[in-house]
């Protein structure tokens, strides 16, 4: 089983804390070549994986879930992928560890975008298929006729916007990727 970006997370969480790889080396009692090992992926950090989380002030799971945490810089054509609704329901990239692979253009043409699982939405849009990852724009308002995701206190809908009130309006659909 490749786990390379366990050693990337260890990397991304040691600078976000400001250490160096000899003070996580010693917070931690190992070298700081050991740390460098971990962070290339050239040994496994595995059985030292909870004094390194405790270090680095993070959870276990954080550094062995396979995802791009926040706060690293941008990834190009990478955004925040939704899989449940957070609470609340604001769809801000800290409520989510995840990120998904998002066509060039549509990141090239809006600059807020994130992906939803489309197992979190339902719709009354006859022959629109919910199956696969929706692309949603938080920026602008949707024009007459744009598909858009309404939020609920705890569902979202796909709906065909109208003219009506833009508050519960979390963002227009701007591309879907389906799966068959």
């Amino acid at each position: 089983m490749n786990r390379n970006y366990i050693g990337e997370n260890i990397r991304i969480y040691r600078e976000r804390s400001k250490l160096t790889q000899q003070e996580l080396a010693d917070k931690v009692g190992v070298s700081w070549e050991m740390v460098s090992r971990y962070e290339r992926s050239a040994s496994s950090p595995l059985k030292k994986l909870e004094k390194l989380a405790e270090a680095l002030q993070v959870s276990k799971s954080q550094l062995l879930e396979e995802h791009i945490p926040e706060g690293t810089g941008a990834i190009e054509y990478r955004v925040p992928l939704f899989t449940n609704i957070p609470s609340p329901a604001r769809f801000q990239p800290s409520q989510t560890n995840y990120y998904y692979s998002c066509p060039e253009w549509i990141s090239k043409q809006y600059s807020d975008v994130i992906a939803i699982d489309s197992k979190l939405t339902h719709t009354n849009i006859p022959n629109f298929l919910l199956n696969g990852i929706l692309f949603v724009s938080k920026e602008g308002k949707p024009k007459h006729g744009d598909l858009f995701i309404s939020k609920g206190y705890d569902s979202l809908e796909l709906k065909r916007y109208g003219g009506e009130s833009t508050e519960n309006i979390l963002g227009k659909l701007v591309g879907q990727e389906l799966r068959y």
